[in-house]
């Protein structure tokens, strides 16, 4: 592991070493307790799971014929096999 691998890639290794990143420095709680991070998660805000498809007309129209569908779906198959 003590291999350089931009020895070869002299332009890579120049181009790499030209990026410099300062990370600011953060203030860490160690005080804080499991509890407080269990509430901080449930009462952080979700992300709505359907709201890309009703943000367009053809997805809210899916979104409303698609239980219908389903159904009657469901119903034609149960009549098929129990009659």
């Amino acid at each position: 592991m003590n291999q350089d691998p931009f020895k070869k890639e002299t332009y890579l290794g120049m181009k790499l070493d030209e990026d410099h990143v300062e990370v600011p420095d953060f203030p860490m709680n160690p005080k804080m307790k499991r509890w407080d991070r269990l509430v901080n998660v449930l009462a952080s805000p979700a992300k709505n799971p359907v709201e890309p498809v009703i943000s367009t007309t053809t997805g809210f129209l899916v979104l409303k014929v698609a239980p219908i569908l389903a159904g009657t779906a469901l119903t034609f198959i149960q009549l098929i096999f129990f009659l």
